[in-house]
């Protein structure tokens, strides 16, 4: 059997992207775009401060950037893309600043709703199903983004009145070789990437947001995750990946300012990008299948050759340690047998 790995969508800090919903539909909060699995822009929160409380674990939902992005990775992921189902732009914009709002009361370790899960008439379904309570935050992070279907349809019908706020950067992927894509798992009008150290704390998130979504938008497909894939700041070791090796060694790191602010964030003054996009970001989502049965039989030394870098260390190949910028003109090789 193979083992099938999520993979984070990724900018060059290893992360998620984000955008203004303000500056596109004009609700309060933020949005994002999916690619790949999905392509989505992510674009900026509602302007606060994003610092992290450490005592109480807790990342705050609104800030000049959306969380999730270059936050610290957590260890747990629920990635989820929906399709919108209502036609009524109002309706949109009613699903958006709802969902904001409960994004909000999940990042503080609340529960969702005016009433949570245990008040309310006793007629009516909770607000908010429960499996959370009694748990802490858990560093919760929701990112949200927009997909090139919100914009145009595969037909070219602008549903919205959105077609000409989409940005010429967010275009469908390529076809890459090997890809077996499932159409059933690409795509979708709206993405939202719940990251947490607890799994049932991501897994909340997006059941009460998917909730909240009834009637005007679906579920089209989802992906949970295990174990961090990236490291976002230098006081996170990297991780390994399923193969044992260490994964996201050149990862762009939070401390780095002035790199992130080239590569992840979109500038105001960006042509290519429409004006609410500023400091928003980009996010590819893909599923990446990796056939552990094959490589557990695999030699440590063809291992090492393939990936190009040493199992223990994760140095190259060429010599020296995990971040030694590698020699690609060497002919011999360092291998730990």
């Amino acid at each position: 059997m193979s083992s099938e790995h999520a993979l984070e969508a990724v900018d060059p800090a290893g992360r998620a992207g984000g955008i203004s919903r303000r500056g596109l539909l004009g609700v309060a909060g933020a949005g994002a775009l999916v690619a790949g699995g999905g392509g989505f822009a992510v674009g900026r929160a509602a302007a606060r401060a994003p610092t992290a409380d450490a005592a109480s674990d807790v990342y705050p939902f609104h800030g000049r950037h959306q969380a999730g992005i270059v936050t610290p990775a957590q260890d747990r992921l629920h990635f989820a893309a929906f399709d919108v189902t209502t036609e009524s732009r109002e309706e949109l914009v009613a699903l958006l600043t709802e969902w904001t709002e409960v994004a909000a009361q999940l990042s503080r370790g609340e529960p969702a709703g005016e009433y949570g899960a245990l008040g309310g008439p006793g007629q009516s379904p909770p607000d908010d199903t429960g499996e959370a309570l009694g748990l802490p935050p858990s560093g919760l992070t929701i990112t949200f983004g927009f997909g090139s279907g919100l914009f145009t349809t595969a037909d070219g019908r602008d549903r919205f009145g959105l077609a000409a706020s989409r940005p010429r950067a967010l275009i469908d992927l390529p076809h890459f070789p090997g890809d077996d894509l499932d159409p059933a798992r690409c795509g979708g009008d709206l993405c939202v990437q719940a990251c947490a150290d607890d799994p049932q704390v991501a897994v909340h998130a997006i059941r009460n947001l998917a909730r909240v979504a009834f009637g005007r938008a679906s579920l089209r497909w989802s992906q949970l995750g295990f174990g961090r894939t990236s490291s976002t700041t230098t006081e996170q070791a990297t991780p390994r990946n399923l193969f044992g090796f260490k994964d996201g060694t050149a990862n762009l790191k939070a401390e780095r300012a002035d790199s992130v602010e080239e590569h992840v964030w979109v500038g105001a003054d960006d042509d290519r990008d429409a004006d609410w996009m500023a400091d928003g970001s980009y996010l590819v989502a893909r599923r990446i299948s990796m056939r552990i049965e094959i490589w557990d039989r695999t030699s440590l030394r063809e291992q090492e050759q393939l990936i190009g870098r040493t199992k223990g260390e994760g140095a190259p190949l060429s010599g020296g340690e995990e971040f030694t910028a590698p020699d690609f003109t060497a002919t011999g090789g360092t291998t730990s047998r």
